[in-house]
């Protein structure tokens, strides 16, 4: 058996194994004094690192802690602001349904032929429902497409909120309006609610979006991107190559 050979096998035997040249591996460490002192030392750092003490770890109780205290309040933000979202996209989808209606309503009406301040009742139907249209699709744009869109919608529909809230008022004592008629203005009410909770808990949200929530939720495989890059060679030059090259990077 050569000497080689031999040293693998007790290396194997040392781990655990059981080498099926058992007997050869004794013959030769019984002939060969260099193998025998080889396995000698072998023997005696395997027993060094089964028994020696272990290293004490890092302490990762507190770093834990601390990262759960830390996160704590930003997934508490982000469920919230998926929370809102999803209301405002409720409130925008109902919207466009009731714009809808009303288009529907105002061409089967049969009031064409009726005027007020130089146009039709219908025309003056299609105007609420294009306004209604519009303010479903501005709930929904903030909704899909991030908060930043907030600071614009919210100064018009506080205003027609507002506005709107005066009239029906106005219009329900002087009993021209039905009270479920008004019902229908709770969904813009609720839309410009979420306007304001958008705004005040979350801010500029930094362009944050139910597509971006939906994203951040999938697996990601992370790789570290190397802090410099490697000095290039070129396969021509000499051994000194690379050391040129870094210089010349510096």
């Amino acid at each position: 058996m050569r000497c080689d050979r031999c040293r693998e096998l007790v290396s194997a035997r040392l781990d655990g194994e059981d080498p099926p040249d058992g007997r050869a591996v004794d013959a030769h460490l019984a002939e060969c004094s260099g193998c025998r002192v080889w396995a000698d030392r072998a023997a005696a750092v395997t027993r060094l690192v089964r028994t020696g003490p272990a290293e004490p770890g890092p302490d990762l109780v507190g770093a834990v802690v601390t990262a759960s205290a830390t996160l704590g309040p930003v997934v508490r933000r982000r469920r919230a602001g998926t929370a809102v979202r999803s209301g405002l996209a409720l409130v925008g989808v109902g919207q466009l349904v009731l714009a809808t209606i009303a288009v529907a309503g105002a061409a089967a009406s049969g009031h064409d032929g009726m005027h007020v301040d130089g146009g039709s009742v219908a025309h003056a139907l299609h105007e609420t429902s294009a306004w209604n249209l519009a303010i479903g699709i501005g709930f929904l744009a903030v909704a899909w497409l991030g908060g930043r869109l907030v600071a614009g919608l919210l100064p018009v529909t506080g205003a027609f909120v507002g506005v709107l809230a005066v009239l029906s008022a106005v219009d329900l004592v002087a009993g021209r309006v039905e009270p479920d008629r008004l019902a229908t203005h709770v969904l813009v009410l609720a839309g410009f609610v979420l306007l304001l909770l958008h705004r005040r808990v979350l801010g500029d949200d930094g362009g944050r979006s139910l597509l971006r929530d939906r994203r951040d939720r999938r697996p990601r495989l992370a790789v570290d991107a190397p802090d410099a890059p490697l000095p290039w060679t070129d396969p021509s030059a000499g051994p000194g190559a690379v050391a040129g090259n870094e210089r010349r990077a510096a």
